[in-house]
């Protein structure tokens, strides 16, 4: 579908988005159509999802009905049928964006229903990917007193479907584009990469929200890790704790860096005549990066001391952008600064301690 044959997504759904993602946004809304209302749109059903899985009070059973339905958007009945549902539990977030991301979902369904078959198509993989994600989440964290996904394994599958499935969605609009505007029509920018970025940066977001999310009962972090250190998911409620899982959350650090290096090539296969389609790849990397620097100096488990990047960090980010665009050399310079200042920082030497 062409640029001239989109339609505008309405001002009240941007706004929702600036609501619900700080620096997202920013991405988001430099990309070229259509390539930017159908990451808007993945984002907006996914996040609406998402908000639903993390209502505590509503049975389990009706949120994993809910994602069931998601995973069948496209059949006739699940639409309907699932916006009912979100109307029943829109009111109940606690954050005021989520409530109303959930009121106007109506809306966010009808934009979605209108977007061209070919463009729908691309959606089955993200939300099939998604909803199994955040069903996992559903069955084991039943609420109260924090529990744990059990192994490794189940975090990284975890990652994969909440992460990973949004990185393949993002690598399949960029191809397209691509093709559509004349270029290559390879296998690049790869999937395979663009899962490993997402799978990382859904790990970032999880350090860096670990206090929240132990206080709403859920830790991601493995028991059998937790077990060499002889902590259990309660434990983690005490900051004081947090120096005895150091040596996991570092691994977890390491772990999402690893997969972050697949971002050299992953901006290189992006044509550089697509300068807000690789700009919208190396901020988000940048400020996962720039998160995970503050989390290594932060109390995870103290809800006070969350690893936030300032605003006047992001912008600086976007100021230095442009020559990242024009050569690939620049950017692996400067992400492979980034990357080592970021280790010294991981392996705990610059460390200076919080009170706890």
């Amino acid at each position: 579908m062409e640029k001239r044959d989109r339609v505008p997504l309405p001002g009240e759904i941007k706004t929702i988005l600036k609501k619900v993602s700080r620096t997202l946004y920013l991405s988001l809304n430099i990309l070229p159509e259509p390539v930017r209302t159908s990451m808007v749109m993945g984002y907006l059903l996914c996040r609406s999802v998402d908000a639903v899985a993390d209502i505590p009070g509503v049975p389990a059973a009706e949120k994993l009905a809910m994602l069931a339905l998601v995973r069948g958007l496209d059949n006739p009945d699940n639409a309907p049928a699932l916006l009912e549902k979100i109307r029943a539990v829109a009111a109940l977030p606690a954050s005021p964006g989520e409530r109303e991301l959930l009121l106007k979902f109506g809306k966010i369904l009808a934009i979605y229903s209108s977007l061209p078959t070919e463009d729908r198509a691309f959606f089955g993989g993200l939300l099939h990917g998604v909803s199994s994600g955040l069903e996992m989440a559903v069955r084991s964290f039943p609420g109260g007193e924090p529990a744990a996904f059990k192994t490794a394994p189940e975090l990284e599958r975890y990652c994969a479907h909440t992460g990973g499935s949004p990185g393949v969605f993002w690598a399949r609009l960029y191809r397209e584009a691509i093709r559509r505007s004349g270029g290559s029509v390879s296998n690049f920018p790869s999937e395979k990469d663009a899962e490993m970025i997402g799978s990382a940066l859904q790990m970032i977001n999880l350090l860096k929200d670990m206090a929240a999310d132990l206080r709403l009962g859920r830790c991601y972090l493995p028991q059998e890790e937790l077990d060499v250190k002889n902590l259990k998911p309660p434990d983690l409620l005490l900051p004081s704790n947090m120096e005895r899982l150091r040596d996991i959350t570092s691994k977890w650090m390491y772990w999402s860096l690893d997969r972050l290096d697949q971002c050299e090539v992953f901006v290189s296969a992006i044509p550089k005549t697509e300068m807000a389609m690789r700009a919208a790849v190396i901020w988000p990397v940048y400020w996962g990066m720039d998160t995970l620097e503050k989390a290594a100096h932060s109390n995870l488990l103290d809800p006070d001391d969350r690893p936030i990047v300032k605003r006047s960090r992001i912008y600086t980010t976007i100021a230095a952008t442009p020559p990242l665009l024009l050569s690939n050399t620049a950017f692996a310079r400067g992400y492979r600064f980034r990357r080592e200042t970021l280790i010294g920082s991981i392996t705990g030497g610059n460390y200076e301690g919080r009170a706890i």
